[in-house]
């Protein structure tokens, strides 16, 4: 959706009636001059209201101080004083500034007084006069304590909130009161949304072929219609399948195409299933298992190079699933299938080309994840007494959904639904990977994707979405650890031909520099902020490094890949809003940093970045968005 505008907490406007800003010391000469009747004099006697409750417009009981400057923390204001006006005059250290302003202006004056006694009785004397022996002799009162606490405090606060406020993120609201919220490291995604390109309108499915039972079922997901024939309604979503040859085709292109990024279902487990539904062999199946096949079906014809991006097909057989599964009530009778039909659904909305649907695929992921606590899949399913592939099978999925919903809790800078301190799930072995995944398309990242997930990946979240930060030296420990690491071994990398195998490359080749991209993007825009002409010299040097290096090798490894797999890579989103989330951070220091020298050269690496999104844009909408957003990059005075 478009038309979404930032919310800014401590926005305020100056009422017309409000006075001006108030001189120190103005107070101290109006009494002085005053006529025995003037308006501070009756202040003083209590005949008028005090001039703060006056400007305030409030009711004053005449009290010196009264009960009102009292309970706001400026009795010593009153009654002639006001607090001055601005952000933060509420606040009891208005008032104490205002009063150590004019203090020091008449400590000023006193001293100018006193040197000019000294001079004046100096030519007639050579002791000093009694007034300024008895001055030397007092001792300055220090400020009280409570006062001097009050104003640490109140200090301390005000120091902390403007970085509070941009740790939390970013609230969007519409015309229309729709919110949207983006956390701490979801900013680049805020900037893809503030973008509306004149993008080609997709192609919208017309789902009036379909009978209005099936259309039912699609409106009223992910809850299931009252009274309606189930048997029947499946019976009707089967009917408008595809001939065998086309879903298995369908199958494999799914499977080629996407098994690097995910592995919710594999080979045997979908092919099987094409096989109980076409087949009609003595095995039941549910609504889940159908909408479990229709998804994969969906998906497949998105990435089936050979038809338009976006296509009908896709749509139709999304629709198709949409209706299965609400078939069976989803929110009580749920199954592992019924968490692979929410993940895949999820997965589609996110590479279906409408910006709108992304907050689907979002809300689909958490409710996967929901599903999948409610049924135990965070427990080690040897608990459950399932042992062998069945056991491999279940953990293999388990770390999938949790590497997916981490990675979508970075981009969105929303907290995960599933916390790493309740999981038990075991990561499968790697004997248990030799042996099960033989046969299978080559997983993406497989075992040492799990294991960086849980030993690097849990912790990057943690670190970047906290509403209290850690400290810098934590920070500093975790890129430690993910630097160290162990890389999968150059042999399990090695490149070769097959789409599968030259995107686990691609994948592989820069997830590190990924998470630590994440991890120090926070301290890399404070640096660039609070030292603007020259961020190295900030406490944060090492994040600006480190943030400025991985995004770099994330577009160098993207711009590669494309080159090799142009089509694949336009119709996958999360490539480009990760390669986006990188050209931000190579702009900022283009545009801001130019003077740090830094390697590669930013200029180079950002005009680069821009060429890239530009030769997507015609197949991805991200891309065409990203490219927006980067060009408006230049036009920002910082970002």
């Amino acid at each position: 959706m478009s038309g979404y505008h930032p919310y800014k907490q401590g926005e305020s406007s100056k009422s017309a009636g409000q006075p001006s800003s108030y001189t120190p010391g103005d107070d101290a000469i109006a009494i002085s001059q005053a006529r025995p009747h003037s308006k501070a004099n009756k202040r003083i006697r209590g005949e008028i209201a005090c001039a703060e409750c006056r400007r305030l417009k409030i009711r004053c009981d005449r009290m010196v101080p009264c009960s009102t400057c009292i309970k706001r923390g400026c009795a010593s204001l009153c009654p002639n004083g006001t607090v001055p006006p601005g952000q933060g005059s509420r606040f009891v250290l208005a008032a104490t500034e205002h009063l150590q302003t004019t203090l020091k202006k008449l400590e000023d004056r006193m001293h100018s007084l006193e040197d000019a006694i000294a001079i004046v009785y100096g030519a007639d004397s050579d002791s000093p006069h009694p007034l300024l022996v008895k001055c030397k002799d007092e001792e300055v009162e220090e400020e009280p304590p409570n006062l001097q606490s009050t104003k640490e405090e109140a200090e301390e606060k005000d120091g902390d909130s403007p970085a509070l406020l941009d740790a939390l993120g970013t609230l969007y609201i519409d015309h229309d009161g729709w919110n949207r919220f983006f956390g701490p490291s979801g900013g680049s995604e805020s900037l893809l949304n503030k973008q509306n390109p004149q993008d080609c309108p997709l192609p919208e499915l017309d789902p009036s072929y379909l009978s209005p039972e099936i259309n039912m079922c699609c409106r009223s997901f992910p809850f299931t219609p009252q009274t309606l024939p189930i048997a029947s309604v499946q019976s009707s979503i089967e009917s408008f399948l595809p001939p065998i040859e086309r879903a298995l085709e369908l199958a494999d292109i799914f499977l080629e195409h996407l098994s690097w990024m995910f592995q919710v279902v594999s080979a045997r487990q979908i092919k099987e299933l094409i096989y109980i539904v076409y087949k009609h062999k003595d095995i039941e199946y549910g609504p889940h298992d159908l909408a479990l096949m229709l998804a994969v079906l969906g998906i497949g014809a998105l990435v089936d190079l050979k038809l338009q991006p976006y296509n009908l097909e896709a749509q139709h057989y999304y629709r198709l699933a949409q209706a299965a599964l609400a078939l069976q009530p989803v929110l009580s009778e749920q199954s592992i299938v019924s968490i692979k039909v929410l993940h895949l659904m999820s997965i589609y909305n996110g590479m279906s080309g409408k910006e709108s649907n992304l907050e689907r695929s979002y809300a689909l992921l958490c409710l996967a994840s929901q599903v999948a606590l409610r049924i135990g899949c965070h427990i080690d399913p040897s608990m459950w007494g399932f042992e062998g592939k069945e056991a491999y099978d279940r953990r293999v999925y388990f770390w999938n959904l949790v590497a997916g919903s981490l990675w979508q809790c970075l981009v969105t800078g929303r907290p995960p639904v599933i916390l790493s301190e309740f999981i038990d799930c075991k990561i499968p072995t790697a004997e248990e990977e030799n042996t099960f995944q033989h046969g299978e398309v080559p997983l993406g990242f497989g075992i040492w994707g799990f294991k960086a997930s849980r030993e690097c990946l849990v912790h990057v979240v943690k670190a970047s979405l906290a509403v209290k930060p850690p400290s810098y030296e934590s920070i500093l420990e975790l890129d430690q650890k993910i630097r160290e690491f162990a890389s999968p071994r150059p042999s399990e990398i090695m490149s070769e031909d097959s789409t599968p195998l030259s995107m686990r490359t691609f994948v592989r080749s820069h997830y590190k520099e990924l998470m630590l991209l994440f991890l120090h993007r926070a301290f890399f825009t404070q640096a660039m902020t609070e030292y603007p002409t020259n961020p190295l010299l900030s406490p944060h040097a090492k994040s600006v490094i480190t943030a400025y290096q991985s995004a770099c090798v994330v577009l160098q490894d993207t711009r590669i890949q494309f080159m090799k797999k142009p089509l694949l890579c336009t119709r996958v989103w999360r490539i480009w809003t990760l390669a986006f989330t990188s050209a931000v951070v190579v702009g900022t220091v283009a545009i801001r940093g130019a003077h740090m020298n830094l390697e590669p050269i930013a200029l180079e690496e950002f005009e680069a970045a821009c060429t890239l999104f530009r030769s997507a844009a015609d197949s991805s909408p991200r891309a065409a968005r990203a490219l927006v957003s980067a060009i408006l990059l230049l036009t920002l005075p910082f970002i």
